[in-house]
């Protein structure tokens, strides 16, 4: 594995692919506590929108159907667009969402009947059920420190079958991408505005975002986690997995000091009980 450097580096993580907006230096915490996105309405409404054509969801469709993964869990599951894609080509899935509002927009789409809807975390998906564990969007990156990483991969292990599989990316932390969302100016969403305030410390970043929608305003708050490329290894390796296959970007290209991603393919070695 290529050496990284020390770092931090995110977008806003589920919000819109192409939206972010920041400055890097002098964020404020506002007065109050800010609104989770995903648990706005009005926000949350939009979130496929603003993210189409993502590059993951083809990449984990294609990934789940070489590895011919009978059944999949997908692991913060969201809107559920992964979800119906699997389950329309024959996957039987779970879909688990720990925030209500993104699983109600979930369950209202077409195709949602086909899908096993879990309101909850990984520790509440049933144990030995899943050829094919899933982390999509950077979902990866909510786990801010070690023990939080260990307990999810634990909690993955114990919900897949022996010799099952687990599947996320993590940006490459190194190439230091927030600088380029540098701006004094809102961007453009799918129905209003956003501009975002970025705060890094060590590993973790924090962006707060300004929405403006239909006349509107929300301010919402999010903190994520770059950890180096050993950081997640360990965690991988004390959990009872393997890494099988990796790459740097979604085209499968392989794995380069420059590759925008760390994509991971990790095998349990164990009998998945965690």
């Amino acid at each position: 594995w290529p050496p990284l450097s020390e770092g931090s580096v995110n977008r806003a993580p589920r919000a819109p692919w192409h939206l972010a907006r920041a400055t890097i230096d002098g964020m404020q915490r506002s007065a109050g506590e800010p609104d989770n996105f995903y648990a706005v309405p009005e926000l949350a409404a939009h979130y496929d929108a603003d993210n189409a054509g993502r590059p993951d969801l083809p990449f984990y469709l294609r990934l789940a159907g070489r590895i011919a993964a009978r059944r999949v869990v997908d692991i913060g599951s969201g809107t559920g667009l992964l979800c119906r894609s699997l389950a329309a080509r024959g996957h039987e899935v779970i879909g688990v969402e720990p925030q209500l509002t993104m699983l109600d927009i979930a369950r209202r789409q077409p195709g949602a009947s086909a899908v096993t809807w879990v309101h909850g975390t990984a520790g509440d998906l049933p144990a030995g059920w899943a050829e094919l564990a899933v982390m999509t969007g950077h979902v990866a990156q909510y786990f801010l420190d070690d023990e939080a990483w260990r307990l999810v991969l634990t909690q993955s292990r114990r919900s897949l079958r022996p010799g099952g599989h687990l599947a996320f990316e993590i940006r490459n932390a190194s190439l230091e991408e927030w600088r380029r969302w540098a701006s004094d100016e809102p961007g453009a969403t799918s129905a209003g505005t956003v501009r975002a305030d970025v705060h890094r410390e060590g590993d973790l970043v924090t962006h707060a975002d300004q929405w403006v929608l239909h006349g509107r305003e929300w301010t919402t708050r999010e903190t994520l986690r770059f950890p180096s490329w050993e950081d997640v290894i360990r965690g991988l390796a004390t959990t009872g997995f393997v890494v099988e296959e990796s790459w740097g970007d979604w085209t499968g290209e392989p794995i380069t000091p420059a590759s925008p991603e760390w994509i991971v393919l990790a095998r349990s070695s164990g009998t998945g009980d965690g």
